[in-house]
């Protein structure tokens, strides 16, 4: 009862911060400018853009039915939907996809689909890998456009080079511990039966867990996870239909800003939308009120957008690719894991 508590606390707060932040967004750039803007949309480019949204919610649909055959996982075209639905409104409601998408989302599969939690956690966080793998080479591309085609002031180049860094440096950090992920494994095992058996005498509800029972179960998710990493024609597959995945998302921006008035280069979109998917391990659900600023402040500067017209392809593209899959999500949860009624005698 008290983790429930918890967790419903945590994701009403993240709402609720991140409605603030939106709310000072929309006075800086302008609300009724904004409004104005989002009223004078073109509606057949907005009804190009939710087959767009459709067609990306299909790619990576079908990179987590990849990442169920290779784990054997058994399902059928319209449970990978179903499922990736709850994965969607796992990523889109908790506080981090990292911290908090993931292990709600392997909780959900984990009871759909009947296998056990690791095998869950492997196919939700091989999932995410793959989905953001192409991530850091499409940021790149467009880097290389900022920096070399367009005047955005030495300020910006030089943050944008730093955020470049540090996403390559985080990659960089999760490829050499996967190499050691023995050793990482039996430190991580270590650290977390020491802290649970501390906790254990001042926190109601937690128990101890040796480390040898940590170490077995996070060496049962590696096992999973290496199984899917060793596959490497599905691999390459399921990569193919990410990185596809990723195009169509800039697609939906740039039909969001066309909608508004705007054609901008496909290069900008391309740098723009895996951008701000990096706010999304920062605590606030689905990157809600941290992606929003980070469109407007790069489209601006970038393509010379002015703010409210800016702010309205960003709430275009974020209706279309969080409002929309979040209401979808909630209707896959409910209805996967709804009580069947037993027949009355």
């Amino acid at each position: 009862m008290n983790t429930t508590g918890v967790r419903l606390t945590t994701v009403v707060v993240g709402f609720v911060v991140a409605t603030v932040v939106l709310s000072v967004l929309f006075a800086l750039v302008g609300f009724e400018a904004t409004l104005a803007a989002v009223a004078a949309a073109d509606r057949f480019v907005l009804a190009s853009l939710l087959v767009v949204v459709a067609c990306w919610f299909g790619a990576w649909t079908y990179t987590l039915s990849v990442v169920f055959g290779i784990l054997e996982v058994d399902h059928t075209p319209i449970d990978a939907v179903v499922l990736f639905g709850n994965v969607v409104f796992a990523n889109s409601v908790a506080p981090s996809t990292y911290l908090g998408g993931e292990p709600l989302a392997a909780l959900l599969l984990s009871r759909h689909t009947g296998r056990d939690y690791e095998t869950s956690f492997a196919a939700v966080a091989s999932v995410d890998l793959l989905n953001y793998a192409p991530m850091l080479p499409l940021a790149g591309v467009g880097l290389l456009y900022v920096v070399t085609t367009t005047v955005v002031g030495r300020t910006v180049e030089l943050a944008l080079a730093f955020v470049f860094l540090v996403l390559l440096a985080l990659v960089v950090t999760v490829a050499v511990g996967w190499r050691r992920r023995d050793r990482v494994l039996t430190v991580v095992a270590a650290v977390l039966g020491g802290l649970s058996q501390q906790m254990d005498a001042v926190v109601p509800g937690v128990y101890a867990v040796a480390p040898a029972a940590f170490e077995r179960r996070l060496g049962q998710f590696v096992a999973n996870v290496e199984r899917v990493a060793g596959d490497h024609h599905n691999l390459g597959l399921a990569l193919g239909y990410s990185t596809a995945g990723w195009v169509l998302l800039s697609g939906v921006l740039w039909l969001a800003l066309y909608a508004v008035g705007h054609a901008v280069e496909p290069e900008v979109v391309l740098f723009v939308v895996p951008l701000g998917a990096i706010s999304n391990v920062l605590p606030l659900p689905g990157g809600l009120g941290t992606v929003e600023p980070i469109f407007v402040v790069l489209l601006v500067a970038m393509a010379g957008i002015a703010p409210p017209d800016a702010m309205a392809a960003t709430l275009l593209y974020r209706g279309g690719t969080y409002w929309l899959p979040l209401l979808f999500g909630a209707g896959t949860v409910a209805a996967a894991h709804a009580p069947i009624p037993r027949p009355t005698e």
